[in-house]
C-alpha cells in the first residue's frame, strides 16, 4: 500500500519559510506536497514561484488551521510566536514542526510539553543541523576512536563583520546570535559531550549590531564524563577560524581543511608504554627522550548527506513510527543551556514590546506581537 502524501502548511514567509518552500519540500514530491502558506504581510504572498502553484494562500494561522488538505504546520515566525502558535497547531490536532529556538525558556517549553502530552507523536523539532554533513561525518570518527577519548570540542561560526539591522538584532523579539545559531552548536555540542552537562560558563555581549541583541559569545559546557565543548559565535570577526577542532588522547580532528576532514593521530598500530617521568635535568631538547611516536595524517572527504535530510526522518516519524532523532529532552536541554548562558552573562534577552510590523489572527482577536 501505496504512502501518502502529507500536506504541509508553512507559517511565515520570510527567508526560511522561502527556502523551506523552494529547497527543501521540493526534493521530496513523493512525500510532501507545499498545500498551504500564511503570512500576515499581503506583499509576501504574492508574486510567490512555482513551488507554491498548489498552495493556498492564507493571512492568519486560525485560517490555515481550518485547511483540511493540511496535515504538517512548520513554523517559520519570529521567535515569540513559535510556542503560541506550536500550541494552537497541536491542539487543532495538526502535527507541527516548530524551528529553532523551540521557546524562548524553560518555563515557555514547559508549557509546549504540556500541550505535546496529549498529542503524542505530534510535536517534532527543527535542529536541522544535526544532519550538517561534516558534523554527521566528524561524529561518526569521534566515536569511532580515532583520535581517543575525547577531551576538548570546540565549535565555532562567524556570520563575517556584519552591523545587522534587522528584527533579528532585537531582544524583544529574542534575537541575537545566541538565539539563531546557539541552538545549532549547543545541540551539536551535547551530542559530542554525550553525557550531562554539569557545569556552564557563558559570555554575550553586544558589539556591532544595530540593534541591542548579541552578536558575539562564547559557552563553555563541561560533561560530567569531563568532555569539555567550547562555543563561539560571532558576528564581530574579520578573520574567523575553523568550525570544528576536536582534540582526544591519541590526535586531534579539524574542520575545514582545503574542504575536507583532516585527522592527526597516533598511528594504530603503536601502543603507548608506561613510563616515568626523570627529576634529573633533561637532555637539551624537547620532549620524550625514551619514545618516539609516529602519527598518521588522513583526509577525509565530506559525505553526501543532503542539508534537509530532516525532511526523510520526519516522513518516517509520521507514517512509519520510526523515532524522530531530536527528543523532546533534547530540545529541551538546548533551551535549558540558552537560558542559563543569558542568566550567566547577565544578558537580558527579553524586554515588553509592540511590534509594529502587523498581527497575528491565533482565533478571533488579534493578538499584538
Amino acid at each position: 500500500m501505496a504512502k501518502p502524501v502529507i500536506g504541509v502548511g508553512i507559517v511565515g514567509l520570510g527567508r526560511m519559510g522561502r527556502g523551506i518552500a523552494e529547497q527543501e519540500l521540493t526534493a521530496y514530491p513523493r512525500k510532501f506536497r507545499l498545500s498551504a502558506v500564511a503570512d500576515s504581510c499581503t506583499e509576501r504572498l504574492q508574486n510567490l514561484g512555482d513551488a507554491y502553484l498548489q498552495a493556498r494562500k492564507y493571512n492568519s494561522l486560525a485560517e490555515m488551521l481550518k485547511d483540511n488538505n493540511v496535515h504538517l504546520i512548520d513554523i517559520e515566525v519570529r521567535h515569540p510566536d513559535h510556542v503560541s502558535m506550536a500550541a494552537a497547531a497541536l491542539d487543532s490536532g495538526k502535527s507541527v514542526l516548530v524551528d529553532k529556538p523551540c521557546a524562548t525558556s524553560v518555563d515557555e517549553m514547559e508549557y509546549l510539553g504540556s500541550i505535546e502530552e496529549k498529542h503524542k507523536g505530534k510535536l517534532f523539532f527543527r535542529h536541522n543541523r544535526r544532519f550538517e554533513a561534516p558534523f554527521c561525518k566528524s561524529l561518526e570518527l569521534v566515536r569511532s576512536g580515532v583520535i581517543g577519548e575525547i577531551q576538548y570540542i570546540k565549535l565555532g561560526r562567524s556570520v563575517g563583520y556584519s552591523r545587522r539591522n534587522d528584527w533579528m538584532t532585537m531582544p524583544e523579539f529574542y534575537g541575537g546570535l545566541l538565539t539563531n545559531w546557539g541552538p545549532h552548536l549547543i545541540d551539536q555540542a551535547l551530542r559530542f559531550i554525550d553525557s550531562p552537562v554539569e557545569d556552564l560558563w557563558a559570555d554575550v555581549r553586544h558589539v556591532i549590531s544595530i540593534g541591542d541583541g548579541d552578536d558575539l559569545f562564547k559557552i563553555l559546557l563541561k560533561g560530567r564524563n569531563g568532555r569539555v565543548a567550547d562555543i563561539e559565535v560571532t558576528g564581530a570577526n574579520t578573520l574567523p577560524g575553523r568550525e570544528m577542532e576536536i582534540i582526544g588522547s591519541r590526535g586531534t580532528l579539524v574542520y575545514p581543511y582545503n574542504g575536507k576532514i583532516l585527522v592527526k593521530s597516533i598511528d594504530p598500530s603503536v601502543k603507548l608504554r608506561k613510563l616515568k617521568p626523570h627529576p634529573e635535568n633533561p637532555p637539551l631538547r624537547y620532549g620524550n627522550f625514551e619514545e618516539t611516536l609516529y602519527f598518521t595524517e588522513t583526509l577525509y572527504d565530506i559525505p553526501d548527506i543532503p542539508f534537509h535530510a530532516l525532511w526523510g526522518h520526519l516522513y518516517d516519524a509520521m507514517t512509519g513510527g520510526a523515532p524522530f532523532p531530536i527528543t523532546f529532552d533534547q530540545a529541551m536541554e538546548v533551551v535549558k543551556i540558552t537560558e542559563a548562558a543569558f542568566k550567566k552573562s547577565r544578558f537580558a534577552p527579553i524586554r515588553e514590546f509592540r511590534s509594529k510590523c502587523g498581527t497575528w489572527l491565533l482565533d478571533n482577536r488579534k493578538v499584538t506581537r
